[in-house]
């Protein structure tokens, strides 16, 4: 074992190690957090809608700084920062695609293959969040394709 780590040591600057361990710190943090998180209920009727299995993990970007100039928006950086601890926060979930989200009445339309339309809840039919095929930029900055957005202002997490 100690042979390994030396080979590693050598092979790596120090600089490269405290990088690729912060990074694999970010990761195993966001994991450790959705991982915790058994499901979410829509908050207008507290129907169960996502289990643990459905989330979508991504890694955490790089912020206000991914945007194009004219898409910042200082007041979210700044607003997320004094709310969570100046980590950056997703401000969505991020889904694998399910049927309940092409509900009957657009089965005819799943045909014809639309590439976003909005996530309702399938009792309430409350807006939950929106899907994009092509995908779609998270508030953290990273671009996750395909995309399937559930806004955490919507639903309740259970733990």
């Amino acid at each position: 074992m100690t042979d390994v780590k030396e080979e590693i040591t050598d092979e790596f600057p120090e600089s490269k190690q405290e990088e690729t361990t912060s990074q694999l710190q970010l990761v195993a943090e966001e994991t450790k957090t959705t991982s915790q998180l058994v499901a979410l209920k829509c908050k207008k009727c507290r129907r169960t809608l996502i289990s643990n299995e459905d989330f979508v993990t991504h890694t955490q970007g790089s912020g206000q700084t991914a945007f194009s100039y004219n898409k910042r928006d200082n007041s979210y950086s700044s607003m997320m920062k004094e709310k969570y601890n100046s980590k950056p926060l997703c401000s969505s979930y991020f889904i694998e695609p399910l049927d309940w989200i092409f509900s009957e009445d657009k089965q005819s339309d799943k045909e014809e293959s639309e590439l976003d339309g909005k996530i309702k809840c399938p009792k309430c039919k409350a807006k939950l969040g929106n899907y994009n095929w092509a995908g779609m930029q998270c508030s953290c900055g990273t671009w996750v394709t395909p995309s399937f957005a559930i806004h955490r202002e919507k639903v309740d997490e259970v733990y």
